[in-house]
Parts: structure tokens; C-alpha cells; sequence
């Protein structure tokens, strides 16, 4: 479950207050993005069952992503009254070079496990 802590960062990016349903739907958002990440790097992380806290800030990014696309699931893009949207397929990949660069620095120069981890 997504720590209140959490919820609230999103809260104050998005500025505005959540009602309880929307609170919810931002910690499922949340968890969400953290399976996906750890999908990348659980087996180059210190604890595979815990976060790295490092990458929180992608977690914000994707789930203020998510938060904004709702009722437009699967969507490229609406325009609505002159203002346009688009929309990324996939919320993560624009974050793979962080994810890289982050097993990079945990795999280092030296280690039997370096090399492309992600490819795209």
C-alpha cells in the first residue's frame, strides 16, 4: 500500500485537495509504478521487496501521469475546445535512461553483472 506520504507529495503536485475515491485511486497509482519499476531493477536492488527510495520521483512522475489520463485510458490524445492532449503509450519509458543509469551506478565498472539491463 502507498504510504500517506506519498499520497500527499502527489496532492501538492497537483494542487488540489483529493477527495477520499480520488486519495484511493492515487495509491493504487502509485503501486502501480512502483511494480513496474522494480519489473526493471528488483534484481539489482539491495532488498528486491523494498523500494529504492532513489527512484520515488519517477513513481510521482508516472502517477501524476496516470492521475491526469484518467477517463482517457488508452487514449493518444483529446482536444476539447482548442486544447490539445497527447498521451504516452507506455508511462515508464521515458524513464528507462534513469533506470539504467541508476543499475549502472549499483552494478559498477567492475561488476560481473554489467551491460544493458533495458534495451529499447
Amino acid at each position: 500500500m502507498a504510504d500517506n506520504q506519498t499520497v500527499t507529495r502527489i496532492q501538492t503536485l497537483l494542487g488540489v485537495e483529493l477527495d477520499d475515491t480520488e486519495k484511493a485511486r492515487v495509491q493504487i497509482y502509485v503501486e502501480d509504478a512502483k511494480q513496474a519499476i522494480m519489473t526493471y531493477v528488483a534484481s539489482y536492488a539491495d532488498d528486491p521487496s523494498i523500494f529504492p527510495d532513489e527512484l520515488g520521483y519517477i513513481v510521482d512522475q508516472m502517477a501524476l501521469a496516470k492521475f491526469n489520463k484518467f477517463h482517457n485510458e488508452g487514449m493518444t490524445s483529446v482536444s476539447e475546445e482548442g486544447l490539445t492532449l497527447s498521451f504516452s503509450s507506455n508511462d515508464l519509458k521515458d524513464y528507462l535512461p534513469d533506470l539504467q543509469a541508476w543499475i549502472d551506478r549499483k552494478t559498477g565498472a567492475d561488476d560481473s553483472m554489467t551491460g544493458r539491463a533495458i534495451g529499447w
